[in-house]
């Protein structure tokens, strides 16, 4: 760290604060993950600058902005959600529509009956 004044922009960060964003951040498709973990961390970092004017110190401050920011699979969840939230929607309506055609095909291509397996003994009430 620089200077003994935190993590400033551009500067190292706290192996908890890494960790988060990296977690947060994991889902996302790579050429997005850039943008979206600077975002990320703007928004962490005016979260910890705040604690800092509140009086906590350094460690304690970037622990209350994690905090803030919430558990990191839901965060994970929901930035996924807003940044490939039309991909997984055509993903679906796609898959849907293949099984549904597959479907009605399906007896035209593979309509052969069953054998029926012959019994060898009566059944006995």
């Amino acid at each position: 760290m620089s200077g003994g004044r935190g993590a400033e922009p551009g500067a190292e960060l706290p192996p908890g604060v890494a960790a988060y964003l990296g977690r947060a951040t994991a889902l996302l498709w790579p050429e997005r993950r850039r943008a979206v973990r600077a975002e990320l961390y703007a928004h962490l970092y005016h979260e910890h600058l705040d604690a800092r004017l509140r009086g906590l110190d350094e460690a304690a401050a970037w622990a209350e902005a994690l905090r803030a920011a919430g558990p990191v699979w839901g965060v994970a969840l929901r930035l996924a959600q807003v940044h490939m939230g039309g991909l997984t929607v055509r993903t679906l309506l796609l898959g849907a529509a293949l099984g549904g055609a597959a479907y009605a095909v399906r007896p035209h291509l593979t309509h052969v009956p069953l054998p029926v397996p012959a019994q060898t003994q009566p059944v006995r009430p």
